[in-house]
């Protein structure tokens, strides 16, 4: 141990270790949280691509009866994380190890001196030659991918990451004491390693203990946990309620809260979509008894503004409305007398875009009567009665009181020079609907509150 080294290098090659930038203006809060103070060996470096792979992310799971590691939380992974639909490119598993003698060498590729990798069938090949242990091997699943010359800007402009050099050594200790520390896979009562204490004590090995007090406990460093427990773990099946959810159709209002048993925020809302968190939306669409359910948020005001081509250059924040662009244009109000397509019994009403400008331009309606929708969040049928179940999503009930707040909702786009509006104090209100005189306050939720806070500063300049 003693002949172990680490050190700060300013060289991109082979063998470098790439440690998580803590500085960078945007961070990995809301974003690819798996980057967040992570240990990145680069296996190949050239003029023509670089790839890394992720060292101190175990998981809970198993590739064929092998203990999986994240070697990336989206790329390469083949879903073992993230599930089918945000899974991106072709499986790709590395098992990095440290074996010596002619039969590993012969399927390995080395790194650096005393590290190695090859593929899991080589790896299980040489486990049944009876040359290796399972042990031996760190089973690493997914890969990170830079074009030329994207990770030295990724480290010169951005703060991206620290340049390392380490021996073997050091690596495999650290690997090791993962290890140790995890108890088998599929063990139920497993928590997995968010790996914070191997960047930190490599953080420290290159001189920058300052670096690593600093960054303890912040929002980045819970929603890396937050990440880890919800794709490195093994999955858990949400309960089957005692009585079926309501039905979800065109014009249901939907509710966003958090779980009263986990007081969180769906997984895919804290994970993945903040801007769902407390957050009120109308469905819009419905594909197919099996299908997507289309929605559009309507208390998420942007810094935004769009004007009217009328008299006074009328203007309006532009909502946030969804990730999901629509291709034209779509109006919603909540006066009856103006006419539309009604949107089931929510009170509100679809106008298309023409009747909208005549509406202004007779002096029927003015630019305020108006809701720009210009994006969509979709959630699955299965989805969507998972979340009701689990009492992560409501259905506001319709009646007077619900559409007596519209012209609330409505008010949020105002452009009046005030400040922009998180939202919530409508979501709650509208949380209210059908309770009569017995009001109630929302559960606590700090790290989903916090996160949408971190949404809206980025993308909604609030």
């Amino acid at each position: 141990a003693s002949a172990s080294f680490v050190y700060e290098t300013p060289l991109i090659e082979q063998g470098t270790i790439l440690l998580g930038g803590t500085k960078m203006e945007f961070g990995f809060a809301l974003r690819q949280q798996f980057f967040h103070k992570s240990v990145m060996l680069l296996l190949h470096h050239d003029d023509t691509f670089t790839k890394g792979i992720i060292l101190n992310r175990p998981s809970a799971l198993e590739v064929d009866g092998w203990r999986a590691w994240c070697g990336h939380g989206q790329v390469a992974e083949g879903g073992i994380f993230v599930g089918e639909e945000r899974k991106t490119g072709q499986l790709e598993i590395n098992a990095l190890h440290s074996l010596a003698g002619a039969e590993a060498d012969k399927v390995s590729t080395r790194v650096i001196k005393g590290v190695s990798y090859t593929s899991l069938e080589n790896a299980k090949a040489l486990v049944a030659a009876g040359v290796a242990e399972k042990s031996d091997f760190w089973v690493c699943v997914g890969y990170s991918g830079w074009a030329p010359g994207q990770l030295a800007s990724e480290v010169e402009t951005r703060d991206s990451w620290y340049l390392a050099s380490a021996d073997s050594g050091t690596l495999l200790t650290e690997l090791l004491r993962e290890a140790r520390e995890l108890p088998p896979p599929g063990d139920t009562a497993i928590t997995a390693d968010s790996g914070i204490n191997t960047w930190s004590n490599l953080m420290r090995g290159i001189g920058r203990e300052d670096d690593v007090l600093q960054s303890e406990g912040t929002l980045e460093d819970r929603m890396l946990q937050e990440w880890v427990r919800v794709h490195l773990l093994p999955k858990t099946s949400k309960p089957t309620p005692a009585t079926p959810p309501p039905q979800v159709k065109v014009g249901t209002v939907l509710l966003t809260t958090v779980s009263p048993a986990s007081k969180m925020p769906a997984d895919r809302i804290l994970i993945h979509d903040q801007f769902l968190h407390k957050a009120v939306l109308v469905v819009l669409a419905e594909d197919g008894p099996d299908g997507k359910l289309s929605a559009c948020i309507l208390n998420r005001p942007t810094a935004d503004v769009f004007r009217f081509n009328l008299p006074g250059d009328p203007q309006r924040r532009v909502p946030f409305c969804g990730n999901l662009k629509l291709g034209g244009q779509l109006w919603l109000h909540h006066r009856p007398d103006l006419g539309g397509v009604a949107l089931g019994d929510s009170g509100l009403l679809i106008l298309p875009a023409d009747e909208v400008v005549e509406k202004c331009k007779t002096n029927q309606a003015t630019a305020e009567d108006f809701f720009f929708v210009g994006g969509v969040v979709q959630f699955g049928r299965s989805e969507i009665a998972g979340m009701l179940a689990a009492g992560e999503v409501k259905c506001v009930t319709p009646g007077s009181q619900l559409s007596g707040l519209w012209p609330r909702v409505w008010s949020l786009t105002t452009d009046d020079g005030s400040s922009i509006s998180d939202g919530t104090e409508v979501w709650w209100l509208t949380s209210q609907c059908g309770a009569g005189d017995n009001l109630s306050a929302s559960d606590p939720s700090d790290l989903a509150d916090e996160a949408l806070a971190e949404w809206l500063k980025y993308f909604a300049g609030r």
